[in-house]
């Protein structure tokens, strides 16, 4: 009799603790599960203007020296001893007849060194229409710089000193027509091969002459 009494008990027990058990469940909020929010797509990235290129700079064109250039004179002219008018006449040249060049020119002269050595004015001269005639070879200079001058190592006013020349000395020129060279001061510089090898001043365009035609 006791051990039923004790099994409804239990029996009665349990029952309550479970109904306990269903309350609580029942009155637990239920969770409901949210949604997640679609992903925004990220805009396309807009490609960027292709650069323009700058354009490339073009270099101006250097004048080419007419040293070596072929003319012909288009009437019968004087050949002076210097860039001058007032200067002494060496030759006199027919109308037609072809010259060859021997500086780039100034104050309206220009030295040539075939048929003969000497400045002619730029006026009087035309293009040759034939072949050019070769140089006569005479490296033969006379200084007429009072001061006379100074041989350097390099066509530059701060080049090493290695001699000098006196004024109406002679020098040779390393060729014919002569080598020369302007400076950055626009001086003009010519190539020699005696006494000393060498540069010596030319003076400056438009301005006399340093070196003249040997007598």
């Amino acid at each position: 009799m006791k051990k039923a009494m004790k099994k409804f008990k239990y029996l009665q027990l349990s029952a309550g603790v479970a109904a306990v058990a269903i309350a609580t469940v029942g009155l637990g909020i239920p969770v409901f599960a949210q949604p997640s929010p679609s992903p925004t797509s990220s805009p396309a990235p807009t490609s960027s203007p292709a650069p323009t290129s700058s354009p490339v700079p073009t270099s101006s064109p250097v004048p080419s020296s007419l040293v070596g250039q072929c003319r012909a004179v288009n009437k019968k002219v004087s050949v002076y001893k210097q860039a001058s008018a007032t200067a002494a006449v060496v030759s006199t040249l027919n109308a037609q007849t072809k010259i060859t060049l021997a500086d780039n020119g100034s104050g309206g002269f220009i030295g040539i060194s075939s048929p003969v050595s000497g400045y002619v004015q730029t006026a009087n001269l035309k293009p040759c229409s034939g072949p050019t005639p070769p140089p006569t070879g005479n490296t033969c200079r006379r200084v007429v710089q009072p001061l006379g001058l100074a041989i350097r190592k390099e066509a530059s006013p701060d080049s090493v000193v290695v001699g000098g020349v006196g004024n109406l000395e002679r020098v040779e020129l390393t060729t014919t027509p002569a080598t020369s060279k302007k400076g950055a001061d626009g001086r003009n510089w010519v190539q020699i091969a005696k006494p000393v090898a060498g540069w010596v001043s030319n003076g400056f365009p438009g301005g006399s002459s340093n070196l003249t035609l040997c007598p």
